[in-house]
């Protein structure tokens, strides 16, 4: 395969494969295995032509880097998460230490995992179970980062802390702890497929099986009570599902950038947002790309639905003339085309998806809004471990997207560059804590505030139409019957007749529409939401406040 342009849209979901396998490679099996590899990448690429690749790998010798030699051939992107401190890192290396440095200068991202608890400086640069524990650590990051765990290994299921076959069990498993948060008994578990290109090695050059063949592995017994045939069907569902996301933003961007810069004005005004982290300003446009498209999906829902009532009230009105008044054949081919246009709008909005569309992206929007401000607070947290957790499958993909934009964005593991340092939290300043409380709290509780009181509105105008229109109906509908027993011989009521009957047949029937188009966008619903919004934030903005107030002291 001819190698790609090198991908670096910023503003795409990543499909990132995650890399685990053996050290000792045989060198007569390295083109056998990369010729494998490639072809993961192809099936990938071919599945998902929307979303750019990218490759976590720490640069192991053998597999780690053979994977990291094929995805920059292909032109994705590498980042390397490293197990240990750089310089310690490399006493790994003896004579491979230059590759080493070859590749990860090639990195486009790159940083160093913090220590295990109970690690230190010290007792990590010796062999044993605290060193150990760092590449188990690097390992259980890349299971949870990553939608495609490629595993170049011999299928041997005697684990070594840290060794290949405990990074596969992880990934068809679960993370345990200490490597993962301990999870709620009611959580999903977290799991996902193995791409297994069983692998010969120096250690056993002859596994069970046909050597260089892919196995996709996935959670053995159907994982948390899934049926097992149904999930390659998830799993593409979420990859799919991603796709899906950049294919709109790579056509909505050109057309939205405006709108995205707004918001991201709405959240952080640009005054700041130029004082904030590169991560925090990555994030910060990530969230405006997601929010825009939400808001552009729920505005071709609105307008499809206020389309849709207003020509169901068109085909009313077109069949009560044919069947009252005129009786033209024109009149009839009218309500034929009001019905034809609906279907077609109705069909549209299903093929696009407005609705599921618009409700994705608001919750990608508003996971990645609360991951901004937890990192301005500093928190290390990931809002993906805490955001639906108790859904799957369709809704899966976008925790699976907030953990690909929430790898570490370090542009370079150059020699000197802060990452070949373990990063620290680090106590927000006071201007950020300020920051968080004034764009996020206080912001958040004057939207659903205004909100509230906005849908209130609606609802209540809606209900006023709808209540007149009814109404109305019922009171023409009454006149009609007395004035068709007393004026029933009358030639001047004949001839109005029929148009009483036609507005009686309407009113109703605009009634009904505008009392569907109220009950399909949710204004009821949404303003509980609002209000329980409204009051969660009124209650956060009044204890931050006095927290910060009690520290300042």
């Amino acid at each position: 395969m001819n190698p790609v342009a090198h991908e670096h849209n910023s503003s795409a979901v990543p499909l990132i494969i995650g890399v685990t396998g053996h050290r000792d490679l045989r060198a007569e099996d390295i083109a056998p295995l990369k010729e494998q590899v490639q072809q993961v990448f192809a099936e990938l690429r071919t599945k998902y032509p929307a979303t750019p690749l990218w490759v976590l790998s720490p640069l192991a010798e053998g597999a780690d880097r053979l994977v990291a030699e094929v995805a920059l051939e292909q032109g994705a992107q590498l980042v390397v998460p490293l197990p240990l401190p750089r310089a310690e890192y490399e006493q790994d290396f003896n004579e491979s230490r230059d590759e080493f440095k070859q590749l990860l200068g090639r990195a486009t991202k790159c940083f160093v995992l913090p220590l295990m608890p109970g690690n230190t400086p010290e007792n990590i640069r010796q062999n044993g179970p605290h060193r150990d524990a760092q590449y188990a650590q690097v390992g259980a990051y890349i299971v949870r980062h990553s939608q495609v765990l490629l595993a170049l290994w011999d299928g041997d299921k005697a684990e070594l802390e840290g060794g290949t076959a405990q990074i596969v069990r992880f990934r068809l498993a679960g993370i345990p702890e200490p490597y993962a948060p301990p999870p709620n008994l009611l959580d999903v578990i977290d799991t996902g497929p193995v791409y297994h290109i069983l692998t010969p090695r120096v250690k056993n050059p002859h596994p069970a099986g046909e050597a260089f063949s892919l196995d996709i592995k996935f959670p053995p017994n159907g994982g948390d009570g899934e049926d097992a045939q149904l999930q390659p069907r998830s799993y593409n569902q979420i990859l799919e599902r991603m796709n899906i996301f950049n294919r709109d933003a790579n056509r909505l961007i050109p057309k939205l950038e405006e709108s995205i810069n707004q918001n991201k004005g709405y959240v952080i005004p640009a005054t700041k947002a130029v004082d904030l982290s590169h991560t925090a300003r990555t994030i910060l446009a990530q969230y405006a790309l997601a929010d825009t498209l939400a808001l552009y999906f729920q505005g071709r829902r609105r307008r499809t639905l206020i389309w849709l009532f207003v020509i169901a009230v068109l085909a009313v009105v077109s069949f009560e003339v044919y069947a009252h008044l005129l009786g033209s054949p024109w009149i009839l081919l009218l309500y034929l085309l009001t019905l034809g246009a609906a279907y077609f709008l109705y069909r549209l909005a299903t093929r696009e998806d407005y609705q599921n569309k618009h409700l994705d992206y608001r919750a990608l929007a508003e996971g990645l809004r609360v991951q901004l401000f937890w990192h301005l607070a500093g928190l290390p947290d990931e809002v993906a471990e805490h955001y639906l957790r108790q859904h799957r499958s369709e809704l899966e993909w976008i925790r699976n997207a907030i953990r690909a934009w929430n790898v570490p964005t370090v542009e370079s593991c150059a020699e000197g560059n802060p990452a070949s340092a373990t990063p620290t939290m680090q106590t927000p300043a006071q201007p950020l804590k300020d920051l968080v409380l004034k764009h996020w709290v206080e912001d958040q509780q004057k939207f659903f505030s205004n909100a509230t009181d906005r849908d209130r509105k609606k609802l209540n105008r809606h209900e006023h139409i709808v209540d007149r229109l009814f109404s109305f109906g019922l009171l023409l509908a009454l006149s009609v019957v007395v004035l068709d027993f007393t004026l029933h011989h009358s030639e001047a009521y004949s001839r109005w007749h029929h148009w009483l009957i036609v507005i009686m047949g309407t009113a109703p029937a605009i009634a009904a529409a505008m009392g569907g188009y109220a009950e399909k966008m949710a204004f009821s619903a949404q303003a509980r939401r609002y209000q329980w919004m409204n009051t969660l934030f009124t209650r956060a903005s009044t204890q931050l406040q006095a927290l910060l107030n009690k520290n300042a002291l």
